[in-house]
């Protein structure tokens, strides 16, 4: 004989929302991810193509110390460029650049495929005076 505790619903203390309560806990992960692809894929004005050597410097920089670049392809999508993205250089090899993306994800990229490259700014929390006073 098993034992169960069934109370009828008029004398819940509170309304039970059954597995809706558990929504947030499942979808904070992807939440989180959908937000990081956006962050990765949005969409930018078109950069002046940049000289080779000067992709090359800003490149060689964010190699050395581990800054973070945003990247513009010379590639068209629907007569518009793909969306920009942020990474870290993490190598060369030959005419291929090696990128760590936020998200962990390893991209590699054609050098020749780079239409303009920057260093990201980022802004710090205590460069803002949002004080209330």
């Amino acid at each position: 004989m098993s034992m169960e505790r069934v109370v009828p619903r008029e004398k819940w203390l509170y309304d039970d929302r059954g597995m809706m309560k558990w929504m947030g806990w499942i979808l904070a992960g992807h939440s989180a991810y959908i937000e990081s692809e956006q962050q990765q894929h949005r969409q930018a004005p078109v950069q002046p193509e940049m000289p080779a050597d000067k992709i090359d410097q800003v490149l060689q920089m964010s190699w050395q110390t581990h800054a973070t670049v945003l990247v513009q392809l010379d590639v068209l999508d629907h007569h518009q460029y793909v969306a920009e993205f942020s990474g870290q250089v993490l190598g060369f090899n030959a005419n291929q650049i090696y990128l760590q993306l936020p998200s962990a994800q390893l991209k590699s990229v054609y050098r020749e495929d780079i239409r303009a490259v920057r260093l990201a700014t980022t802004e710090k929390w205590w460069d803002h005076d949002d004080t209330l006073g």
